[in-house]
């Protein structure tokens, strides 16, 4: 059997900007219509119209400590994962227009991992520091490069808090990640030595897709505008993995199949579909 063709292929340019810089990106990969299925199917979700567990949803850090008087849900992780009529949001998560560059750098045989759904609401959407996604990975998965996409739901520019990155900063390795004072996301932390004066505004158009090396040093900053700064974030890592600590490997959010083959060290726990909603007691 032949290799499977893949239309959305990197190009020469896009090799040399993602080895150079760490990142590139795309302009109209999806459309309106394909990203307002998404955007209806997370705020029902924010309306608690369909039915999604707890431990998924992480709620704005200015509601949750009494500072902002609003319904804050920050970011659902994992959403492709459940079944709400997800359906959708784990055949975009297998799209061929995300994973063919993913393939072309990763391998053919890819997992996904940490993927979210991300709120930041006028005037309370708060950004993240600088981090780079090793770091994070490293507790979890014995791995090399992992590659993350970040589509734009909405327009992302500075003044609502679009990515920010270092280019090139993925050839210094991995930094320490120290912890952050004062109210903020608690899943988040600061790389050590990265400065703003360093980084650089990706400012897209809603359907844009930026696709970025895991250690590359990336920040997002406040929204100070009235417009919505939304975003879907898919995560890949090639399927031959394996598990830094087997032992604590958290069931709750397991490796999803994307395409390919799936290996022995990572395979009883890899999802192939979405599972039912278990309500805890």
């Amino acid at each position: 059997m032949g290799i499977e063709t893949q239309k959305y292929s990197l190009t020469d340019d896009e090799r040399s900007l993602w080895e150079e810089n760490g990142y590139f990106l795309r302009y109209n990969v999806f459309t309106k219509e394909e990203n307002d299925v998404l955007a209806q199917i997370a705020d029902d979700i924010v309306d608690r119209k369909r039915s999604f567990p707890e431990y998924h949803i992480f709620e704005n850090a200015l509601v949750r400590d009494g500072k902002a008087d609003a319904e804050g849900i920050y970011a659902i992780h994992n959403i492709q994962y459940v079944s709400c009529n997800c359906r959708e949001f784990l055949d975009r998560t297998r799209d061929p227009r995300l994973i063919d560059p993913a393939a072309d750098i990763l391998g053919p045989d890819l997992l996904g991992l940490n993927n979210l759904y991300i709120w930041k609401p006028p005037k309370i959407g708060l950004g993240f520091p600088w981090h780079q996604d090793k770091w994070y990975f490293n507790h979890q998965y014995k791995t090399g490069t992992t590659v993350a996409t970040w589509t734009a739901i909405d327009d992302a520019d500075e003044e609502n808090g679009c990515l920010y990155v270092i280019p090139g900063s993925h050839k210094q390795g991995v930094r320490e990640h120290n912890e952050l004072e004062g109210s903020q996301q608690g899943e988040f932390r600061r790389a050590e030595g990265a400065r703003d004066e360093d980084g650089i505004p990706i400012e897209v158009p809603a359907g844009s897709v930026i696709w970025f090396n895991s250690q590359v040093l990336h920040k997002s900053t406040d929204n100070h505008s009235e417009r919505f700064r939304r975003a879907n974030v898919a995560h890949y890592i090639n399927a031959k993995a394996e598990w830094t600590r087997p032992e604590a490997v958290n069931k709750k959010r397991p490796p999803m199949w994307i395409r390919g083959k799936t290996y022995p060290a990572m395979g009883d726990e890899v999802q192939h579909d979405i599972i039912p909603i278990i309500e805890s007691d």
